[in-house]
């Protein structure tokens, strides 16, 4: 194989994978539990702090899942 051809494959691939973390990352985010993150958040997870920032302004969140797909 010719070794532009190699690193074309890897490139893309590693752009689908990226494309897939932002998308898993968008279903995710938006069909998580308000009440169960703010109950995990009362636990003292702090990684449940981040998300429910992160769920109470919809429209950045959706936003910029959005443009880092499109971008990658």
């Amino acid at each position: 194989m010719d070794g532009e051809l190699v690193f074309s494959i890897v490139g893309v691939l590693v752009l689908l994978v990226l494309s897939a973390i932002f998308s898993g990352s968008e279903t995710a985010l938006t069909a998580v539990s308000r009440a169960r993150m703010h109950q995990l958040e009362r636990r003292g997870l702090r990684r449940a702090g981040k998300v429910n920032q992160m769920i109470d302004r919809p429209e950045r969140l959706i936003g910029a899942i959005l443009l880092g797909n499109n971008l990658f």
